[in-house]
């Protein structure tokens, strides 16, 4: 992704430093095919609002970060949410129990460098990195059953996947207040059609509480289309996000 989450400041000196870190919120839902194994063939549906990832949330970090000086910058970003559930699959009473849990995890970070074009009244930043993603699963089954032949039920599965893309994109920043700032950015990244491909887009809305804090929010989208000889994973997350950027 690149961190679009940044702002610029007008009074900020092009000869030094300058760090921006942005922990952030993003209420995303989920849209999208995926397929293990070839099981099943044409790819399991995924439809998950946000609310029913959070529902099932076991732990979430987001966060991006910064650092420029004159044209030149490097920009971080880093997400990571895990969701786990849990029930019975079956249940006779006084015959057989059996249950499940499944965790599932997605991460995805990202390392860009940028090269700023324009700064006066519009700042225009290109971009150019490489992404990170995994997706990782773990099943487990168990029970035990009262007939002669039942016992207990004891099985695992898990699995990973994970793949780097290389991407390019642009970022335009905004002012239309002292303290306003709109945001736009969009990359895309893999360059094989078909089997290797990502894209992002984001607007959003910044304001600058004083000379160190930022308030952020805005809307995110991001396609993640990858597929090898046994996986495949077709997948949306889209949603509005809310984050504090801190600079110095």
């Amino acid at each position: 992704m690149g961190v679009p989450l940044s702002t610029t400041f007008a009074s900020e000196s092009s000869d030094d430093y300058h760090y921006e870190f942005t922990p952030y919120f993003w209420a995303a839902g989920l849209d999208g095919d995926m397929r293990i194994q070839d099981r099943p063939t044409e790819g399991a549906e995924v439809e998950q609002t946000f609310s029913d990832i959070w529902r099932n949330l076991e732990a979430a970090f987001m966060g991006a970060f910064e650092v420029r000086r004159g044209n030149w910058g490097l920009m971080l970003d880093a997400i990571y949410f895990q969701v786990e559930e849990s029930g019975n699959i079956l249940k006779v009473e006084g015959v057989a129990s059996v249950g499940g849990k499944a965790e599932v995890t997605q991460e995805q970070y990202a390392a860009a460098v940028t090269y700023r074009f324009t700064e006066s009244p519009q700042t225009l930043d290109v971009v150019g990195g490489l992404r990170y993603n995994a997706v990782s699963w773990d099943v487990s089954i168990d029970g035990d059953a009262s007939l002669p032949i039942g016992g207990q039920i004891d099985r695992d599965f898990d699995h990973r996947e994970d793949w780097f893309l290389p991407y390019l994109g642009a970022r335009i920043i905004a002012p239309v207040h002292p303290r306003w700032t709109l945001t736009g950015y969009a990359d895309m990244g893999g360059f094989d059609p078909g089997s290797n491909m990502s894209w992002q887009l984001l607007i959003g809305a910044n304001y600058a509480i004083n000379d160190r804090f930022i308030a952020k929010l805005g809307y995110r989208h991001i396609d993640n289309d990858y597929e090898d000889s046994d996986f495949e994973y077709d997948m949306t997350n889209a949603g509005p996000y809310l984050g504090i950027g801190i600079h110095w």
